[in-house]
């Protein structure tokens, strides 16, 4: 309906524009060959000995134009006025004027003629408008004729167009209802039309479902493996409970239950405090403190910490250069705290881990190379995804959530985590930071 009220609109301006631009063409041409055939008029004009102005009977009128000579007071020497003009009209040489007599226009152009010094006459030609306009106005309406046939066609073309595109946008619709109605993410829109428009709008809506479909799959996912998580240590502080509850126990064997709900009491706090990072993180709900961190500095300190707890079970060797990386300090420092405990824990004891810092172009990079278990092509994968635990790259330590916390952190400062590996010679992960 939009398409046809304009569709109309416009074909009411062309005719409109065409109107008054045929009426200043008519004009505009009208005064050229009214000027062409006065100077062509003014060739034939000459005077004989006698003073006796003459010109040949032939070019005093033509079908349009009406040609005259007079003299200086205005008078008729050769030629003759069109029936119904004033024949009173003083000569003006400056520009074509029009004169009206009852309904009837004349157009009147006069220029003058000097013979040296014997005689000073004025040539003059006449057209009757309705004589010289009859040819104009049939290509006028000829002009308005095919406007009418083109835009009528565009208007009927544009009907049938919108239905078309209105049908298929209705199909769209329902096919977009019917998923949401039924909750059924692996539907798909379909278009088979010729429209390219349109169908670029359904892959743009089917790509979005594939991405509705793959977060909620991964939401159910997460969900399922959080719940998994959190049962074992629960199912562990119940046992326990019961145990201590269900016959008569010694001292020591409420200690030992005490600091077994306690273990496990710390795994669901641990596995909580990072899945509450992560969300932060996901959300935008932590602000990233922009300021000058010192990775060599981080690393040291978290190896002595590591070392101390340890002791002689754990080496490290560090190749620390200097490395001044963009970002927030305590992320930082929970990013390559992740990297370090994991080659800890799946490295067996007295095992070697290199650690080393350094600037690599325009960032600043934490290098972890253990020499433990290893992880498969297959796993390389998922290792980034959350809960995931593959059987040669995890153990029961692990939670799942500490490389894609590192990710998490790395790309919010706009940077990035590189994992190499061999089964059963070990991993190297580089967590790559912005270069202060």
């Amino acid at each position: 309906m939009l398409l046809t009220m304009a569709l109309a609109a416009m074909a009411a301006c062309m005719l409109v524009f065409v109107h008054i631009l045929a009426n200043v063409a008519v004009e505009y041409d009208i005064k050229r060959n009214m000027e062409r055939e006065l100077y062509q008029f003014k060739k034939e004009v000459t005077v004989d000995a006698a003073g006796e102005v003459r010109c040949s009977d032939e070019f005093l009128r033509t079908d349009e134009f009406c040609f005259m000579v007079l003299d200086a007071d205005g008078n008729v020497l050769l030629g003759e006025y069109p029936n119904g003009c004033p024949r009173d009209v003083c000569p003006q040489l400056k520009k074509l004027h029009e004169v009206t007599a009852g309904r009837e226009v004349y157009y009147i152009r006069d220029i003058r003629r000097n013979f040296y010094k014997r005689k000073q006459v004025y040539l003059r030609v006449v057209v009757r408008h309705s004589d010289i306009y009859s040819r104009y106005q049939t290509m006028e309406y000829l002009s308005y004729v095919s406007i009418l046939i083109v835009c009528s066609i565009a208007i009927l073309g544009g009907i049938l167009l919108s239905r078309r595109i209105s049908s298929s946008l209705k199909s769209m619709c329902q096919s977009a209802e019917a998923i949401g109605r039924d909750q059924n993410l692996s539907e798909r829109m379909a278009y088979n039309g010729r429209y390219y428009e349109l169908a670029v709008l359904a892959q743009a809506n089917n790509r979005m479902l594939d991405r509705f479909e793959e977060i909620f799959r991964q939401q159910e996912q997460f969900t399922s493996d959080v719940a998994h998580e959190l049962r074992t240590p629960v199912a562990v502080m119940t046992a326990q409970c019961q145990y201590v509850q269900g016959r008569p126990v010694q001292i020591e064997d409420y200690r030992e239950a005490f600091e077994i709900i306690e273990r496990q009491s710390v795994k669901i706090t641990e596995i909580i405090a990072r899945l509450l990072e992560l969300s932060r993180l996901d959300y935008d709900r932590r602000q990233i403190q922009a300021e000058d961190v010192d990775l060599p500095e981080i690393v040291q300190s978290i190896c002595e910490d590591l070392q101390q707890k340890a002791g002689d079970t754990l080496r490290f060797r560090m190749h620390l250069a200097q490395a001044q990386a963009i970002g927030d300090i305590s992320l930082v420092a929970i990013a390559i705290q992740n990297l370090v405990t994991n080659a800890v824990k799946y490295s067996a004891q007295g095992s070697l881990i290199e650690i080393e810092t350094g600037q690599k172009e325009q960032m600043a990079f934490v290098e972890v190379k253990d020499h433990g278990i290893g992880i498969s092509q297959e796993d390389m994968a998922y290792i980034f995804k959350r809960f995931y635990k593959a059987d040669k790259s995890r153990n029961s330590q692990g939670f799942g959530l500490g490389l894609p916390l590192t990710m998490k952190i790395a790309e919010k400062h706009g940077g990035n985590v590189l994992a190499e590996s061999v089964p059963g010679q070990g991993s190297t992960f580089t967590l790559l930071l912005p270069g202060a």
